[in-house]
């Protein structure tokens, strides 16, 4: 199959502002018989350039330019049509565009009722007639040139905004994530340690220690004044832990430490935290935050440490749910919010 290598020369013929031609009823004609050759042409070439890449002529053209390789039964059929339409117009042209536009349809109608669909199209005839009729409608050729580089200004327009859109989005999901992205800081012994949070309010800090003496981090305000304690440990500490969880306190700037071996502390969002619903048991080792998303309900809380269990809530208002030594079994209101348990060992929440 012989694929037409563009929009043939009739795309490119429509671009020219101005397309040249005289009227093919200028000449000796009285002014009453040009007056209605000219209407005549108008009408025809009205019909050829209606609807513009849609239309009855540079819909064949488009049909032919794009045709599949191998072409089917189907394309055929398409022909046909395309053919019967250019047919259409040619039966009320002048002398001139009749031939024309019959020249354009009897290169679809060959293609159209050829018994196989394995035949090459001899597009020159096509080409030829759709240059000599765009010169025969130049208001019309014009019309549709302006119209295509419109749409094609639009559709570029579209594109571009389209690209830029996610771009924009890409780039804020880029920054979104880099200022989500954990925090993280290490260091040997003792040290007071600056911090930058994700955002104002409460944080979780995922706090680690390998060593053999005391282990404390306390928070520090913007004076470097301690604001509270949140690690308080012999040796090696593992846990999570939430701070700046009351405004009363002031956003904390540093942390306080207080170590004989290495540490790490790592900071996220409160957002980052894991969220549980209640309808499996809510269950941690030592010390830990999470957030419940469930519906106010009972919960059998339990520990099996040999330290402090204290649990607090900060929900619509901060209470202290548990606060016991050593293993713990009890029933407690278990309300939407976030929870800080401070525990030594093994713990969970099982709604009732």
């Amino acid at each position: 199959m012989n694929k037409l290598l563009s929009v043939v020369a009739v795309a490119t013929a429509v671009t020219l502002s101005g397309c040249g031609g005289a009227s093919p009823d200028a000449g000796g004609a009285s002014a009453s018989a040009t007056a209605k050759a000219v209407f005549t042409v108008k009408q025809t070439c009205d019909q050829l350039f209606d609807k513009g890449d849609e239309g009855r002529m540079f819909g064949a053209v488009a049909f032919l330019t794009n045709l599949p390789d191998p072409v089917t039964k189907s394309d055929q059929t398409k022909a046909k049509i395309f053919a019967s339409d250019l047919e259409y117009v040619a039966d009320t042209a002048n002398d001139e565009l009749k031939p024309l536009i019959l020249d354009m349809a009897k290169t679809l109608s060959d293609f159209g009722t050829a018994e196989t669909t394995k035949v090459s199209i001899d597009a020159d005839p096509f080409k030829a007639a759709g240059t000599k009729i765009i010169n025969a409608c130049p208001a019309q050729a014009e019309a549709y040139g302006d119209e295509k580089n419109k749409k094609e200004a639009a559709k570029k327009a579209a594109a571009d905004a389209a690209a830029k859109k996610t771009a924009d989005e890409a780039a804020a999901k880029a920054a979104a994530e880099a200022a989500a992205a954990p925090k993280e800081y290490s260091g040997v012994g003792d040290d007071v340690l600056n911090i930058t949070k994700h955002s104002t309010g409460p944080e979780v800090a995922f706090i680690q220690h390998t060593g053999r003496s005391n282990f404390a981090v306390h928070t520090l305000d913007a004076k470097l004044e301690s604001t509270d304690l949140l690690v308080n440990e012999i040796g090696n500490y593992s846990g999570t832990v939430l701070f700046d969880g009351s405004s009363r306190n002031g956003e904390t700037t540093a942390f306080k430490i207080t170590a004989d071996g290495a540490w790490t502390v790592k900071l996220v969002s409160l957002k980052s935290v894991r969220k549980l619903d209640g309808t499996t048991p809510m269950t941690g080792t030592g010390d830990d935050v999470l957030v419940y998303t469930g519906p106010a309900k009972a919960a059998v809380f339990t520990h099996d440490g040999s330290s402090n269990i204290a649990v607090h809530s900060y929900g619509s208002r901060a209470d202290l749910l548990v606060n016991e030594i050593g293993p713990y079994s009890g029933t407690v209101v278990w309300a939407p919010g976030v929870y800080t348990i401070t525990a030594d060992g093994n713990w969970s929440a099982t709604l009732k």
